[in-house]
C-alpha cells in the first residue's frame, strides 16, 4: 500500500477509534450509576441526551475524516516531516500543544465576549451545562473547523512534525477534550505530574457558569490573561 493511503488510514481508524470510546463513555455516564461517586455536579444525565447528541456529533466527525482525508493526501508535506527521534518528537509535541492551546484560549474567549459568535456558534456547544464525553465535538461546524487552525500553526511553525507525533497529538489532544467534558473530577495524580493541567472540574465549572475558565489543555492562560 501507498505510504499516505497507509497514514491515512491509521489515521481514520484512530479518529473513529476515539469517537467510539467518547461514545461508549458517555454511555456509561448516562445508562449507569457506574461513575457516581465522581460526579463534579448532581444532576444527572440520561440516554435520551446522548441521542440527541448524536446527529450533530456524527456530522462532524465525518465532516472531520473528509478533511483529515483531504489534508493527508494533497497538504501532507507542508505539516508532516520526517520522524527524527523521540526527544525531538516529544519536544514537536509539547511546542504543538502549546500553541494550539493558547490558540484556543483567544478563540474561546472571543466566542463568548463577542456576542453575535457565542449566539450564532458558540451556543449551541452550551446547551451542556452539564456536559458528557460526547459533547467536546457537540458543536457548530464552524466553531472545531476554526479550532482546527491553532495545530496546525505550530506544525508550520516547527517545520512540520512526523505522522508518529500527528498521531500522538490526535490522541492527546482529543482524549483530554473527551475527559474535561465528562463531568467527573481529574485524579490528583495527574495534575501533581503535569503542571498547569487543565483538570475536568476547571472546564466543568465553564459549562456550569458559561463564563471565564476558556483554556483548555493548559490552565495557564486563565491565570495570565485574568
Amino acid at each position: 500500500m501507498d505510504t499516505t493511503l497507509l497514514h491515512i488510514s491509521i489515521t481514520l481508524i484512530l479518529l473513529f477509534c476515539i469517537n467510539i470510546y467518547g461514545f461508549l463513555y458517555s454511555y456509561v455516564i448516562t445508562t449507569t450509576s457506574f461513575f457516581e461517586k465522581l460526579k463534579i455536579q448532581d444532576k444527572k444525565m440520561n440516554y435520551d441526551v446522548l441521542k440527541s447528541r448524536i446527529p450533530l456529533v456524527l456530522f462532524n466527525v465525518i465532516i472531520l475524516m473528509i478533511l483529515t482525508t483531504i489534508g493527508l493526501y494533497y497538504f501532507k508535506s507542508y505539516y508532516i516531516s520526517d520522524y527524527t527521534s523521540f526527544y525531538i518528537e516529544a519536544g514537536k509535541l509539547i511546542v504543538v500543544l502549546l500553541v494550539d492551546d493558547i490558540f484556543f484560549y483567544f478563540l474561546h474567549r472571543t466566542m463568548h465576549e463577542n456576542k453575535f459568535i457565542y449566539k450564532t456558534v458558540h451556543k449551541i456547544h452550551h446547551r451542556a451545562n452539564t456536559p458528557i464525553p460526547f459533547d467536546y465535538i457537540y458543536v457548530h461546524p464552524l466553531e472545531w473547523l476554526s479550532g482546527f487552525i491553532g495545530p496546525f500553526i505550530g506544525m508550520l511553525l516547527i517545520g512540520g512534525i512526523s505522522i508518529e507525533t500527528f498521531w500522538a497529538y490526535l490522541i492527546v489532544r482529543n482524549v483530554h477534550e473527551l475527559h474535561i467534558h465528562s463531568g467527573l473530577k481529574t485524579s490528583s495524580f495527574i495534575t501533581k505530574i503535569i503542571p498547569f493541567y487543565g483538570p475536568n472540574e476547571h472546564h466543568d465549572l465553564h459549562h456550569a457558569k458559561r463564563d471565564g475558565n476558556y483554556a483548555s489543555t493548559f490552565v495557564l492562560w486563565d491565570k495570565i490573561f485574568k
